[in-house]
């Protein structure tokens, strides 16, 4: 996330709308420095579209820069019925990972915002390997002061997982279903769908 969107964000944005809004602002400043400096074109019709194109490829370098992904406009997800190990009984989010997978690693910087926005929140990153190898990983989590164990590649991971790392599985209160999104579609609107639960129970 860049300033623009953490700042949304930190005034109480969803997340989607922290990824979208700056968009219409890119727009809308395009669109008022063109119509202000097209002054010289007497038609207001042609003067607008001109003004309107030119809020069209502000924020399209803006996209360049910062795209919007499939995962922030639609909340992909699989559900995998009856395997939920949730002794306690509650909400939390369980962040598969393996020890020096750099998407890993970068997963921890849009999860910290998650779990500084819900201070209450239970979130656990689970280290895969087969020795309790941390790897990069695991020093990450340290020095952000996250909450990790460490898990062997069983059949429990395999299944949730599914070869896909990082896996987000969210594990919701009174249920033993769990919704899992991978690395390409765990976005904004799967926080916005994680919160909104987190929020609840």
């Amino acid at each position: 996330m860049n300033n623009l969107e953490e700042t949304l964000l930190n005034i109480g944005f969803s997340w989607q709308f922290s990824m979208l809004i700056p968009f219409i602002i890119i727009f809308v400043f395009g669109f008022f420095i063109s119509f202000l400096f097209s002054k010289i074109i007497k038609s207001k019709p042609l003067r607008f579209s001109i003004s309107f194109v030119i809020g069209i490829l502000f924020s399209g370098a803006y996209f360049a820069f910062y795209p919007i992904y499939i995962s922030d406009l639609d909340n992909e997800f699989r559900i995998e019925n009856h395997i939920s190990n949730n002794k306690q009984n509650e909400a939390f989010l369980e962040v598969l990972v393996l020890p020096d997978c750099p998407h890993c690693i970068y997963s921890t910087d849009l999860v910290k915002k998650l779990a500084l926005r819900n201070t209450d929140a239970k979130i656990v990153y689970k280290i895969v390997s087969r020795d309790g190898y941390g790897g990069g990983i695991e020093e990450k989590l340290k020095k952000e002061g996250m909450k990790y164990s460490h898990s062997a590649y069983d059949a429990y991971i395999k299944t949730l997982a599914k070869g896909s790392f990082p896996s987000f599985v969210f594990h919701e209160k009174g249920s033993k279903n769990v919704q899992i999104w991978n690395n390409n579609t765990f976005g904004s609107k799967a926080l916005d769908d994680i919160e909104s639960k987190l929020k609840i129970d």
